[in-house]
């Protein structure tokens, strides 16, 4: 179902030519490459520009711009635009697809976070939900993640309520520490739903994580399309090109 891969692969690590850095900005890049798992044909590119501030010697985001490229071609094919105007872990998002006429839009408004999503061919929707404290939204489980690295390279499960944006609802999902590593990260975490009939429709997505906070593998379903239908099964490698000058992970 078109819904159900958009629902799932809205966890995806993450559009328009994005603007550079500041020179004097603490900020952090990096790039993605996704293949298809078990293969080395490659997909799509990702390009991520993070701006953000140095808060205490931890680093918080303020703005992010992602485009999303073919092999071979400069040209973005998809968009995404995220600000964290509340908490990292719940960031305002605005997602484009073109050649699917497909749009995302999740923001936060007072006591409501409110999702505006269309697509060609299909209904959409528009919903508002309350933002409950251990929600999380989009690549805001990179942030939840590294929030919770402590109890999670301990050994100890994190629940949180992921948000299904093309369905208007958050579920309970857990992070864990997955019981297959990925080779080359130096700690492997997955992310899987808790409820029975949601771990029966959607896979866990395993990620991979360097000793310093920052991602560098991404495994499951992505958000971006193959077809109108479904969306890539991808196994993304991250790259940092640039780093800001603080930590990525909270003290302890």
């Amino acid at each position: 179902m078109k819904r159900s891969a958009a629902a799932a692969g809205a966890l995806a690590a993450m559009m328009a030519t994005t603007p550079s850095l500041a020179d004097d900005a603490p900020g952090l890049a990096f790039r993605g490459t996704a293949t298809a798992p078990g293969s080395d044909r490659i997909i799509y590119h990702e390009f991520h520009e993070v701006s953000g501030a140095c808060t205490n010697g931890w680093w918080q985001p303020d703005e992010q711009q992602v485009r999303y490229v073919r092999p071979n071609n400069d040209k973005a094919f998809a968009t995404k635009a995220l600000t964290y105007p509340n908490s990292p872990q719940t960031p305002d998002v605005d997602f484009r697809q073109p050649s699917f006429g497909e749009r995302l839009v999740i923001s936060r408004k007072g006591d409501t976070v409110a999702i505006d999503w269309s697509i060609e061919g299909e209904e959409g929707g528009t919903w508002t939900l309350s933002p409950d404290p251990d929600l999380v939204v989009d690549a805001g489980f990179d942030h939840f993640i590294r929030d919770h690295w402590g109890p999670l390279t301990a050994g100890e499960p994190v629940s949180f309520r992921f948000l299904a944006p093309t369905r208007g609802k958050a579920y309970d999902f857990v992070a864990e520490p997955s019981p297959e590593a990925i080779e080359g990260a130096d700690h492997t975490f997955r992310i899987r739903p808790e409820g029975l009939i949601m771990r029966m429709a959607v896979a866990p997505i395993r990620l991979g994580y360097g000793d310093d906070g920052l991602l560098t593998h991404y495994q499951g379903l992505g958000n971006i399309r193959r077809n109108q239908d479904e969306n890539y099964r991808v196994s993304i490698r991250y790259q940092a090109t640039a780093r800001p000058g603080c930590a990525l992970l909270p003290r302890s």
